[in-house]
């Protein structure tokens, strides 16, 4: 089934939906520090000709990938982004971790022919599976001196200057304890692309089309390749509503952009839980949105005009930048028992290193 079909289906992959993240062109970062770092990036021109060029790799330093690895479905889609991110081809990864966390056989079988394409894929196999408060298993693995871009499985789209920009403005600025990436689908920053004008109009199809064939080649992805969304003007979406009960249901765009106000994104808050992170039509309306703007060349629309410091606010830890020094001097193995990872790398750690410059 394609990238698009899957986002669309119905009730059944609704956790897909709201699992998939995709990351942007990163201009602008979240760091966990306290301090506001004097760093900034010019905001990105749309126009393909004025676009600066990536960061350059320094010499002597080793980045490496980290994958949480458990599902074959997920990674399929994201392995060509991680084949491009290889300094073999022009990227800045020296190596990917592929960290079993799946007794599933197919899912092994994968990994098995993932670490068969490429000698710099390496698999690491914690002791025992892991989960939210034994994930620090995993992070006393880490080998002093490198970076690690942690990527989750779940991840299917990473634009090619992502991991640059990331580690880039870890090592210009040591004192941010971890570096996050400007991630779609990913509270609370989809309350941000709401504001800087990136999310736009869309509903589901009000009736199943005849005759369409849903395809991977092509044009199929682009929304303008599909027709507009037609329906009462002051129709509005009610996030209680159930999927249409057909599969691969569309979502059309509403030529009218000021009907944004009553699509389902309208409801997004600056918050990690509630409908902002479980609701299946915000997720689907904010991959519509993302296609709309690679397919119009607009992804500027996400960028924030300087990092945005987080503080003590958290922050899913899907694509984040870390120095493994600054990870392994906290003693991983000592994290406490009742605090997980997330917890530990983007609020209980950065609240108690408070490294000032």
């Amino acid at each position: 089934m394609t990238l698009l079909g899957r986002l669309q289906d119905g009730k059944k992959q609704i956790r897909v939906i709201i699992a998939v993240c995709f990351l942007l062109y990163i201009i602008s970062f979240l760091s966990y520090t306290y301090q506001l770092p004097a760093f900034t990036y010019a905001r990105e021109p749309t126009n393909l000709s004025l676009k600066q060029t990536s960061p350059t790799k320094p010499e002597n330093v080793t980045v490496s990938g980290l994958v949480f690895y458990g599902r074959r479905s997920r990674v399929e889609t994201m392995k060509c982004y991680i084949e491009r991110n290889m300094v073999d081809n022009g990227g800045w990864l020296d190596e990917v971790l592929w960290v079993v966390n799946t007794d599933k056989n197919d899912d092994l079988r994968y990994l098995e022919e993932l670490m068969a394409s490429n000698p710099r894929y390496k698999k690491i196999h914690p002791d025992e599976m892991v989960s939210t408060y034994t994930y620090k298993h995993i992070w006393k693995l880490l080998d002093r001196g490198k970076y690690y871009v942690k990527i989750d499985d779940d991840v299917v789209w990473i634009d090619d200057d992502a991991i640059p920009n990331l580690v880039t403005r870890k090592i210009q600025n040591p004192n941010d304890f971890v570096v996050s990436g400007n991630i779609i689908n990913n509270p609370p920053l989809g309350f941000f692309h709401m504001r800087m004008g990136a999310i736009h109009p869309y509903f589901p199809e009000r009736f199943e089309p005849l005759g369409i064939n849903i395809t991977n080649e092509g044009d199929y992805w682009k929304p303008s390749q599909h027709p507009s969304w037609e329906g009462p003007k002051r129709f509005k979406w009610d996030l209680n509503k159930e999927p249409p009960n057909w599969e691969n249901h569309r979502w059309l765009r509403v030529p009218d952009d000021s009907i944004l106000y009553q699509t389902p994104a309208a409801e997004l808050k600056y918050d990690i839980w509630g409908d902002s992170y479980k609701n299946w039509a915000i997720a689907s309306q904010m991959h519509m949105s993302l296609f709309e703007n690679i397919e119009k060349n607009q992804l500027d629309l996400y960028k924030f005009d300087k990092p945005w410091v987080m503080f003590d606010d958290r922050i899913r830890i899907n694509f984040m930048c870390v120095y493994s020094d600054d990870i392994l001097d906290t003693k991983p193995e000592s994290w406490p028992e009742d605090k997980g990872d997330e917890d530990m790398i983007v609020l209980e750690l950065p609240r108690k290193l408070r490294r000032r410059k």
